[in-house]
């Protein structure tokens, strides 16, 4: 009987290997058991998948019996995989990295665990995280996720990298996919650095409902797998319509109009054509980030070695038939005022001056409180309920976090929450500004285009 290794294995692997009989799921369940117990909790110590379902052997051995009874119900059926701690699965805590939210129980599934459950695949259990994903590398209530290739390189960006254990589990083949979340590049961050695929999907595209938010109008689902083929195989399951809105917030405000994204989709991803697929294709590659942006005031400073690897990846790029074309980046520039003659949303007169303090401040306060409502945990029905102390508690020897005018104490969130949080209709400014975020993003981005 051929043997199966599941370091690297697609999914197409397991998936052969459970049909053929080389391996039951319960088996291949416990083979991954097995790493997390070598290589996550003990050896070196990788940290990416502090929560572990309990009920993983009872949904590998019910997919088990319907592979017997010929009733699998697809691609995904057995197949192991991880999500962020921000995801709400039912019976497990939600802690989103906080010490605050530590014995937080989720009252249901979030709606891509919902639909990967449906589909059959097996969670093996939550992956690490900084507190609430407000930064990248910093230590949450089960510390961090460390690199898998070096242990002198971090696992993701330090100030923006929150799926840091997504993408350590997925690279170190802890299960065979993962599901992280962004707002800034929490979820990119890891894969840039762990050679992993992953997909930042436009607001709408997949459904955010049952995931802690950070900041709604940025908040997204961002899928890690090691391959383009794995990708299109799990998008296929979770990039579909949601019947309920509420916890998604682009779903849920009325002043923007979102598309279901069943108009949107192809009918299969994995029917994409591959072969070919770059020949003719021009792909704009930001002169910020290799070291040709010599208009900012202060350029990113990029490390020859990071610049070599673009270098080889365009030259790939070209192999296959595409166009590298070095670019500006206006929706960048724009947004950060990052050079002489840049203007932002507000110089433009496209949002309200005072739209970010509400997106950061009541916006996120009206989302928290409300996700917790929407779980309905007696321990911790509302915001105002919580221990603000505890939400991001910085540890001895911590480094400090240097994000300037962005900085801000999670725990006024709860103070504000004791005095009242408003709707989200009554949010000054709100409207106008979700309306301005639109109209930045065709000038800028689109029209730019």
């Amino acid at each position: 009987m051929p043997t199966l290794h599941l370091v690297e294995a697609s999914i197409a692997d397991l998936r052969r290997a459970l049909e053929d009989g080389t391996v039951t799921n319960v088996e291949l369940v416990a083979a991954y058991l097995r790493r997390i117990a070598h290589y996550d909790r003990h050896g070196i110590a990788l940290n990416a998948v502090p929560v572990l379902n309990p009920d993983m052997f009872a949904e590998a051995e019910a997919s088990d019996r319907r592979r017997r009874a010929g009733e699998a119900l697809g691609p995904l059926d057995g197949i192991p995989y991880t999500a962020k701690d921000s995801y709400k699965a039912k019976g497990l805590t939600v802690a989103a990295g906080s010490p605050a939210f530590e014995h937080l129980v989720a009252t249901e599934d979030a709606f891509t665990i919902a639909q990967l459950r449906a589909a059959g695949a097996v969670l093996i259990g939550l992956t690490n995280m900084p507190p609430m994903a407000n930064g990248g590398m910093q230590r949450g209530v089960y510390g961090r996720a460390e690199s898998p290739y070096n242990k002198d390189f971090l696992t993701a960006a330090f100030a923006s990298g929150s799926s840091n254990g997504s993408g350590t589990a997925t690279a170190a083949s802890l299960a065979a996919f993962g599901l992280g979340e962004e707002t800034w590049s929490s979820g990119r961050a890891p894969a840039s650095n762990n050679a992993l695929t992953a997909y930042t999907p436009s607001r709408g595209v997949i459904s955010v409902r049952g995931n802690w938010p950070l900041v709604p109008t940025m908040d997204v689902v961002v899928p890690h797998t090691r391959s383009i083929a794995d990708m299109l195989v799990l998008l296929d399951v979770i990039v579909a319509d949601d019947a309920e809105a509420r916890g998604d917030f682009w779903r849920v405000q009325p002043w923007v109009d979102i598309p279901k994204v069943s108009t949107l989709r192809p009918a299969s991803y994995t029917a994409l054509p591959l072969q070919g697929a770059l020949k003719g294709k021009r792909l704009g590659v930001p002169k910020m980030y290799i070291g040709k942006d010599d208009g900012a005031d202060r350029p990113i400073e990029t490390r020859a070695s990071v610049l070599e690897l673009w270098r080889q990846a365009a030259r790939d790029l070209e192999a296959l038939g595409a166009e590298v074309v070095e670019v500006d980046f206006p929706v960048v520039s724009n947004y950060e005022r990052d050079r002489p003659g840049a203007r932002s949303m507000v110089d433009r007169g496209l949002v309200p001056p005072e739209f970010a303090e509400r997106e950061i401040w009541d916006l996120s306060i009206w989302s928290w409180d409300d996700f917790l409502r929407a779980n309905a945990d007696p321990a911790i029905p509302d915001l105002a309920s919580v221990d603000g102390a505890k939400i991001f508690p910085q540890p001895p020897g911590a480094l400090r976090d240097r994000y300037g005018e962005a900085d801000f104490d999670l725990a006024q969130y709860v103070e504000r929450a004791k005095r009242g949080v408003a709707r989200l209709e009554d949010i000054p400014a709100i409207g106008e500004g979700l309306k301005g975020l639109e109209a930045t993003r065709r000038a800028d981005f689109e029209e730019w285009l």
